[in-house]
């Protein structure tokens, strides 16, 4: 018992450590839609999944300098599911070293929080 009180207060205070506001994914509360901009062998991909709407998704990338760009894209089906699944660097610009913040909307409504990440 004394290990697990142990292993518990371990993973809240790395929990704890992590940097507020680095986060990567997302995932709706219902399971509806999934957010990601992840970095697979050396590329970030922006990613939106969904199995509950289709349509256009707009993806907003705002970089160090506080620019923003913004570019809807069909989401397309993929097994159950539809997504957009892009690389960063071939729809937007790259403007240097600093953090990157990322929102996903469909129409008007914000999917979940915005995502970052640092070149």
């Amino acid at each position: 018992m004394r290990t697990l009180l142990v292993a518990t207060v371990a993973l809240a205070a790395l929990v704890l450590v992590a940097p507020a506001g680095a986060k990567e994914s997302y995932c709706s509360p219902t399971g509806d839609y999934c957010t990601s901009v992840a970095k697979l062998k050396g590329v970030r991909y922006l990613r939106v999944g969904t199995f509950s709407f289709t349509g256009r998704v707009k993806i907003c990338v705002k970089d160090p300098t506080a620019a923003r760009v913004c570019h809807s894209f069909r989401l397309t089906r993929s097994g159950s599911m539809y997504q957009v699944k892009l690389i960063w660097k071939r729809h937007y610009p790259n403007r240097g070293a600093g953090t990157y913040a990322v929102t996903f909307f469909y129409g008007t409504t914000k999917l979940g929080p915005a995502l970052d990440f640092k070149i």
